[in-house]
C-alpha cells in the first residue's frame, strides 16, 4: 500500500511537471493562437442573440430561435430575421443590418465607460432608435434653470444630456428623452423623471422649486414623496407651480420608456410573412414540385404545384360547403438572393369536391417564367382559418442555351392528363400545350388507377418537299432490368404539333403492373436528321 501510494505521487508529480514545462515551451506566437483558438469555440449563435440582436429581436423570435437544435435551422432564422427588415429587398446590401452594426460601433467608440457602449442606455437608445435629431449636453455642477413645466427655481445638477427626436416610429413625436450621469464617471444612465439630474435633490434648503421658495418651506419631502405617485392631485400638491402636460402621467411616462426600449416595430410586412414561416415551419406540412417546360431557346415557364393534404387544414361552413381559405406566397431568389419572381394568391380548398374532370381540390398551380440559371423557390401556405403556417425550399436549375438537334424534354408522369377546354391557355394552371396535365405529387400511382406522362419534342426536322416530321417514338417500361409489356409500340400517332414544338400527352393503365418500382423511359429518332434523344422517369406502383 505504502509503495502504491509513492508510485501514484511520483506519476502526478511527473505529469504535472512535464505540463509545466510544455507550458513554458510555449513561444508567445502559440500561447497567442490557443487563446484564439479558445475564442473560436464561443458559440457564435449566442453572441448573435444576447449581444447582437438583443435590442432588436422579438419576443416571439427568441422563442422560437431558443427551441432551434442544429446550426443549419439557426443561420436559415439569422437569414430570414434580417431579411424581414430589410427595406430594398431587391438589393444586394441589407441597409437595415448594415445600419445596426453601424450603431453598435457608434455606441461601443462613444458611450463604453467601464462596460461596452452597446449595453449602456444610451447604446440601448441609439442602436433601438438611431441618431437623435438633436443632443443638449449639460456639464457637471451647472446651473439649471428649471422651466416652469418642472416646477421653476433653479438648483445645481448632475452632468445630463437631452435627447430629442422628433418622431419614433411606435412611440410618437416631440420624444425627450435625458441621461444622467449621477455617478460623475461619464457614465450616463436613463433618467425616470426630472429630478434625476438635480444634484441637490437630497441636500435641505437648497434646489427649491418656485412654490417650496415662496411657501418658505425648505422641506421638499413632499415634491419627493409623491414622484412616484400615480394619483395625478397628490403629485400636484407636492409641486403646485409646476405646469403639468399629459406627458407626465405616471403611466403615460413609463409606458413611453417601454417603448423606448422594446423591439423596433417591423415595417415591411410583405416580407413578414416568410419570416413568420421559416419561425413555424413545422407547423403546416405541404408538398411542392416543379417542372420545366421550354418556352423559347434561352426562357421557361417553369410550372410549380403545391400539394395539400386536407386533414391539416381548417374547414369553415361556408354556404352549402366546408371550405379552407390559404394564403399561398412564393418568391424566387437568383444566387444573389435578388428576387426575381413573387406571387401572392388565395386558394379555396372544398371538402367532398370530386376530382374527376377538375383539378383536384388538394393542388395549386403557379407558372413561373425564368432565365437559365440557378434560383431558390421559397414557398409559403398560411391556413387562414386555423392560423397555422408552414414553408418549404426548393432549388430550381434552369439549363443553359440548347443546340440544333432534336430534344426530349424532361417527361413529367401525371395523376391526369385530359384535353384542355376551350379558352384554356399555356398561361393558365396546368395547362400545356393542347392538354391538361396534373402532375404527381411523388410519381407513385395506385395499382388499377391511371398513370398519365406528358412530353414535349423541340428542333424536330421537317422534309423539304412535305414539310412533315419523321419521327420514331417508343415507350419503354423496365422493372428490374426486365421490360415490362404496354399497349403502346409505337407513339408517334399521339405526337401533335403546337407551335414551334411537338407533344404528346396520354394515359396508361396500371392494373397489368405488379406493385414495385418501375422506370419509364422514351425515346425519339428524327429520322431525317438520324440524330436520337431520349429521357427517362422512375416510378412506383402501390398495391
Amino acid at each position: 500500500m505504502y509503495w502504491s501510494k509513492c508510485l501514484s505521487a511520483i506519476l502526478i508529480f511527473v505529469a504535472a511537471s512535464g505540463f509545466w514545462l510544455q507550458q513554458r515551451e510555449k513561444t508567445p506566437q502559440q500561447r497567442q493562437a490557443a487563446q484564439m483558438r479558445q475564442e473560436d469555440r464561443i458559440d457564435y449563435h449566442k453572441k448573435w442573440l444576447d449581444e447582437d440582436v438583443v435590442f432588436i429581436i422579438t419576443d416571439e423570435e427568441r422563442a422560437v430561435f431558443l427551441n432551434l437544435t442544429t446550426d443549419d435551422e439557426k443561420e436559415s432564422f439569422i437569414e430570414q430575421f434580417w431579411r424581414r427588415r430589410d427595406p430594398d429587398p431587391d438589393s444586394a446590401v441589407n441597409e437595415f443590418r448594415e445600419e445596426h452594426y453601424r450603431r453598435i460601433a457608434y455606441a461601443n467608440d462613444s458611450f463604453s465607460v467601464g462596460v461596452p457602449g452597446w449595453k449602456s442606455d444610451r447604446g440601448r437608445i441609439y442602436i433601438i432608435n438611431g441618431k437623435p435629431d438633436s443632443i443638449e449636453d449639460h456639464g457637471q455642477g451647472e446651473i439649471y434653470y428649471r422651466p416652469g413645466s418642472e416646477g421653476g427655481g433653479n438648483t445645481t445638477t448632475y452632468a445630463w444630456q437631452l435627447w430629442y427626436y422628433r418622431h419614433i416610429p411606435g412611440v410618437g413625436d416631440g420624444i425627450e428623452i435625458e441621461f444622467v450621469d449621477k455617478t460623475m464617471s461619464g457614465h450616463y444612465t436613463l433618467a425616470r423623471d426630472e429630478m434625476d439630474k438635480d444634484a441637490l435633490l437630497w441636500v435641505p434648503g437648497m434646489g427649491l422649486t418656485e412654490s417650496e421658495r415662496l411657501g418658505g418651506v425648505d422641506d421638499k419631502g413632499e415634491r419627493i414623496g409623491t414622484r412616484t405617485m400615480a394619483n395625478e392631485a397628490t403629485r400636484r400638491g407636492g409641486n403646485p407651480l409646476k405646469l403639468f402636460s399629459r406627458k407626465d402621467d405616471l403611466f403615460d411616462r413609463l409606458n413611453r420608456y417601454a417603448k423606448l426600449q422594446a423591439p423596433p416595430t417591423i415595417k415591411f410586412k410583405d416580407l413578414e410573412t416568410i419570416v413568420d414561416i421559416n419561425l413555424y415551419f413545422n407547423q403546416l406540412p405541404f408538398s411542392v414540385r416543379h417542372d420545366l417546360i421550354r418556352v423559347t431557346p434561352t426562357s421557361y415557364l417553369v410550372p410549380v404545384t403545391f400539394y395539400f393534404n386536407t386533414h391539416e387544414f381548417t374547414f369553415k361552413q361556408a354556404g352549402t360547403i366546408q371550405q379552407a381559405t390559404l394564403n399561398v406566397y412564393g418568391r424566387v431568389e437568383n444566387m444573389t438572393k435578388q428576387k426575381v419572381y413573387s406571387f401572392d394568391d388565395m386558394v379555396h380548398l372544398t371538402l367532398g369536391q370530386s376530382n374527376q374532370g377538375s383539378a383536384p381540390s388538394s393542388v395549386f398551380q403557379r407558372n413561373i417564367p425564368l432565365e437559365p440559371g440557378r434560383y431558390k423557390l421559397i414557398a409559403i401556405v398560411k391556413d387562414v382559418h386555423g392560423g397555422k403556417i408552414g414553408t418549404l425550399e426548393r432549388g430550381i436549375i434552369v439549363p443553359g442555351k440548347t443546340g440544333t438537334d432534336i430534344e426530349l424534354s424532361p417527361i413529367i408522369l401525371a395523376d391526369q392528363v385530359q384535353p384542355a377546354k376551350t379558352g384554356e391557355f399555356i398561361s393558365d394552371p396546368f395547362i400545356l400545350s393542347a392538354v391538361k396535365v396534373y402532375p404527381s405529387a411523388q410519381n407513385r400511382f395506385k395499382r388499377g388507377k391511371p398513370l398519365g406522362f406528358y412530353f414535349e419534342l423541340y428542333n424536330v426536322t421537317a422534309d423539304q418537299q412535305t414539310l412533315q416530321p419523321s419521327l420514331s417514338v417508343t415507350l419503354q417500361i423496365l422493372k428490374d432490368g426486365r421490360e415490362v409489356p404496354t399497349p403502346f409500340g409505337e407513339l408517334s400517332k399521339i405526337i401533335h404539333p403546337y407551335a414551334d414544338r411537338f407533344y404528346a400527352g396520354s394515359m396508361l393503365n396500371t392494373q397489368p403492373l405488379e406493385p414495385g418500382r418501375y422506370s419509364l423511359t422514351i425515346a425519339v429518332t428524327d429520322q431525317i436528321a438520324q440524330t436520337t434523344t431520349r429521357q427517362t422517369v422512375n416510378f412506383e406502383v402501390l398495391g
